[in-house]
């Protein structure tokens, strides 16, 4: 409504009824050359009202993104008939973006809005989970003359249907995903000799018989990931020349004959993702030799030879994760020399030799990440060194000594991924040598503390990922050093809601650019309130969730107030020390007083039974002796 009262305003002068063919040329110059322009763009804004006053009462109707009339029906809970007698049949030309007419004035002289396919319409039928639609499909969409998308999806269609499609002949994409089509026939795409794009995943498509496809001889995209194909039929892509991208993924599949891929041999991106692929034949990547984009991730690969992508010369992205490969052989990549994006994440590897990436110095982004490695030789990133912007190294068993060694090699670094290494902190210099570091993850280790100081040599971080971490706070040095970031992601941490460990965030949290809000765990009374909630006054003492056994395993962020009471509870333990020892120490003085007496009493009675036990010595006189003693004398006289 709005905008029509400005084109009321506009042609005011020439009565509220004026149209185009009121306003005649003689009387248009007459007008301001700006005034001309704004007539015109008022009249261009309401025809576009116009065009989409026909819509059915449970649509919305619009122009989208490239000016195109669409019908959007995603409310979910529709039931047969598709309401296409309520949407607009008309053909309409919009000239211009409604956004650009809105904002200014283009100079319009010697300047054409008509582009290809504005003048075009979008039906787009969709539900959410909780209340999908139930429909099917028949030969309805014949009457629309100038339909270029279709999309029902989430709508429980059951089948296509023969000659659903037949004379709809501007019909570009065909989206039906998540739906219940069971089985693929030729006759169900008869008519779609201009279609472009095909999109089947998320079916329970289980068979498709040779020449499926062969009326779409103009198709270039072909998507049926996750259905239940287990086998494909010989020639299936017959007809599909001009196919440039297909996808299997999550189908179990279990082998790729060569075969079957020698109708579409222009084929530049390939997924096969979760297909439960063991080997695959090395004739097909001959016969896919234009290949740019190929996705093997999600198999069961043991091993790749050092010449295994040999006939893919063009490869720019390559995808091997989650496969079981153990070790990647000297100039696997060699002939790869315009393969800038390569993950090998979530295997088995416990090396990587040294001329592994010989001749690809143009990888710009490795994913090495949920290995069993422990060591990566400088050697092997060397040869890629000036052209890595992105490195991940998730998961694996780098100590701290090699971690530095790889970040002095790989100085251009953009982005840095140090996630679910089980490491307790990160030193000051760990980063030295990062200077064009921007995003750096460190989630889901044993962090308790960060230094602001081991940030220092990242001068251009601008995203920062502490969360799954045990910090309990964040001291103040580190809150001002996180200020200077775009993004923060705090996260899945045990914050202590206290006067010692959060009262720097609570100053800070609101001005920083925090993804998630962080939420208390203690106390238990703050627990599940936003830190960025409460207010000092709320604040307690410091919570004992570290001393009885809380969730918290060490302190992180002191304030002052928390070094205040730290001192105070040294001192308490100082003096209950002091006051034990006293303790023992008067204990021991009674002790040894008891035991002292004890001790003599009993030795005197020692020693009187000593003396009474003693054997007498006998005595041996000599001659001298008798005959001076008297005594002895009459002894020796037998008297």
């Amino acid at each position: 409504m709005e905008n029509k009262e400005r084109f009321y305003k506009l042609i005011r002068p020439y009565g509220r009824g004026a149209t185009t063919c009121d306003i005649h040329l003689p009387r248009r110059r007459e007008m301001s050359r700006m005034e001309t322009y704004k007539v015109f763009i008022g009249l261009i804004i309401l025809k576009g009202y116009t065009n989409v006053s026909i819509c059915p009462q449970e649509c919305a109707c619009g122009l989208d993104e490239r000016g195109r009339i669409m019908v959007n029906c995603s409310r979910g809970g529709m039931m047969d008939p598709i309401p296409i007698r309520d949407m607009s049949l008309e053909t309409e030309v919009i000239l211009c973006y409604t956004a650009v007419c809105s904002s200014k004035i283009p100079n319009l002289q010697g300047t054409s809005y008509q582009r290809s396919g504005m003048n075009a319409q979008v039906i787009h039928i969709s539900a959410p989970a909780w209340n999908p639609n139930s429909l099917t499909i028949g030969p309805i969409f014949q009457q629309f003359k100038r339909l270029e998308e279709l999309h029902i999806t989430d709508s429980n269609i059951p089948a296509i249907g023969m000659h659903s499609f037949w004379g709809v002949q501007t019909l570009q994409v065909l989206d039906l995903r998540r739906n219940n089509l069971t089985a693929m026939l030729d006759h169900n795409f008869r008519g779609l000799a201009n279609l472009v794009e095909l999109r089947l995943d998320d079916n329970r498509i289980d068979s498709m018989h040779s020449g499926t496809f062969s009326y779409l001889l103009e198709l270039k995209v072909l998507s049926l990931a996750r259905n239940r194909l287990s086998k494909l039929a010989p020639r299936l892509f017959l007809m599909l020349a001009k196919l440039q991208q297909l996808d299997l993924s999550h189908n179990q599949i279990q082998e790729l004959h060569p075969e079957i891929f020698k109708d579409v041999q222009r084929l530049k991106v390939f997924r096969c993702r979760g297909c439960e692929i063991g080997r695959i034949n090395r004739q097909l990547y001959s016969i896919l030799s234009e290949l740019t984009v190929l996705d093997l991730g999600l198999n069961h690969f043991k091993y790749i030879l050092a010449d295994e992508f040999a006939d893919l010369p063009k490869l720019s992205e390559l995808y091997l994760d989650g496969n079981q490969l153990s070790v990647i052989l000297d100039d696997t990549f060699s002939e790869q020399l315009h393969l800038h994006t390569l993950s090998l994440a979530r295997n088995r590897l416990a090396k990587i030799t040294a001329n592994a990436f010989r001749h690809a110095s143009r990888i710009r982004e490795l994913d090495i990440g949920h290995n069993k490695l422990d060591i990566v030789e400088t050697a092997t990133l060397a040869p890629i060194a000036e052209s890595l912007r992105s490195l991940t190294l998730d998961g694996n068993n780098f100590r701290l000594g090699v971690l530095k060694n790889i970040f002095q090699v790989a100085g251009k670094l953009r982005h840095l991924s140090l996630a679910d290494m089980g490491h307790h902190e990160f030193p000051v210099g760990i980063f030295s040598g990062l200077d064009h570091l921007r995003s750096l993850n460190l989630s889901n280790n044993n962090l308790v503390n960060l230094p602001s100081l081991s940030l220092a040599s990242t001068p251009k971080l601008v995203e920062l990922d502490l969360s799954r971490n045990r910090f309990q706070g964040l001291d103040e040095r580190l809150m001002i050093r996180l200020d200077s970031l775009d993004l923060i992601h705090l996260s899945g941490n045990p914050w202590s809601c206290d006067l010692c460990h959060i009262t720097p965030m609570l100053h800070r949290l609101n001005t920083s650019k925090v993804s998630s809000i962080p939420v208390c765990t203690w106390p238990e009374d703050l627990a599940g309130r936003a830190v960025s909630s409460l207010t000092p006054n709320m604040l307690s003492w410091c919570s004992n969730s570290i001393l009885s056994g809380g969730r918290g395993d060490g302190l992180a962020g002191l304030s002052l107030v928390r070094e205040t009471q730290l001192g105070m509870f040294v001192v308490f333990a100082a003096a209950a020390a002091l006051i034990l020892a006293g303790a023992v120490v008067v204990f021991g003085i009674v002790y040894s007083k008891q035991h002292t007496a004890y001790y003599y009493t009993n030795e005197e009675k020692r020693r009187a039974m000593l003396e009474q036990s003693k054997p007498k010595k006998v005595s041996i006189a000599t001659i001298d002796e008798i005959t001076n003693d008297p005594e002895l004398g009459i002894l020796a006289n037998g008297t």
